[in-house]
């Protein structure tokens, strides 16, 4: 097999795959021996892909996302040129653009992760989003997803599925995990571990941060 028709590369956002011209099945096959005679290097990645003119179906990026999963790889993002494309990717809640991440401008007490990745949609239960830096969420996090950042986590909504931040050994104890409403399944901070009472429910909702304090994880107003 060519390896022109299929290219990976990684860039500080995950990989990217370039998936060339040929027949769909043939480069999906090709695509799933190369994550298998390198599966230690992709483990725990997310990738984007890129198909240039191709129109892709629904079923389709379904179908590549699956075969990502079965080798511990997350499918993130869709960029094409066809409309029927970044529709269906859209419709899966996959980013359809990649644009070059820009360093961002932290207050000087904050830790220096480095780029930090801004996502503008909910997490539904099975999405899965790692980043070396920081994250800002503009949406829920549902029950069932799963976020890990190697600095802090910003969630400008419901935080109710599962977060880990401080992944990021030289940032570990630094960050905190801040939501408008703080009702995790798990929350990880470094190697702390903390989940929401059973009770949480009939608690009055509002803006919370967790950090590490005295060795464990606490949770207290966030006023910005």
């Amino acid at each position: 097999m060519s390896n022109q028709r299929i290219s990976i590369k990684g860039t500080s956002s995950g990989l990217i795959i370039n998936i060339g011209s040929g027949v769909w099945q043939g480069l999906i096959e090709e695509l799933d021996d190369k994550l298998a005679d390198k599966a230690s290097f992709f483990k725990g990645g997310r990738v984007a892909l890129r198909v240039g003119p191709r129109q892709l179906t629904r079923p389709q990026i379904e179908s590549v996302g699956q075969i990502l999963k079965r080798h511990n790889v997350t499918l993130w993002a869709v960029e094409g040129e066809a409309p029927g494309t970044q529709e269906a990717a859209a419709q899966l809640g996959l980013e359809t653009q990649l644009a070059p991440a820009k360093p961002q401008n932290l207050t000087p007490d904050a830790p220096q992760t480095g780029n930090a990745l801004l996502i503008r949609r909910t997490l539904r239960s099975g999405q899965v989003v790692h980043h070396p830096g920081h994250i800002v969420i503009v949406g829920d996090v549902n029950p069932g997803a799963e976020v890990k950042a190697g600095g802090s986590v910003v969630v400008w909504g419901r935080l109710r599925g599962s977060v880990f931040a401080g992944a990021d050994a030289g940032i570990g104890e630094k960050a905190v995990i801040c939501a408008l409403q703080l009702s995790p399944m798990q929350l990880r901070i470094a190697d702390k571990i903390a989940r929401s009472p059973a009770d949480d429910d009939s608690q009055e909702p509002g803006a919370e941060m967790a950090s590490i304090q005295n060795g464990q994880i606490v949770a207290e107003p966030w006023n910005g």
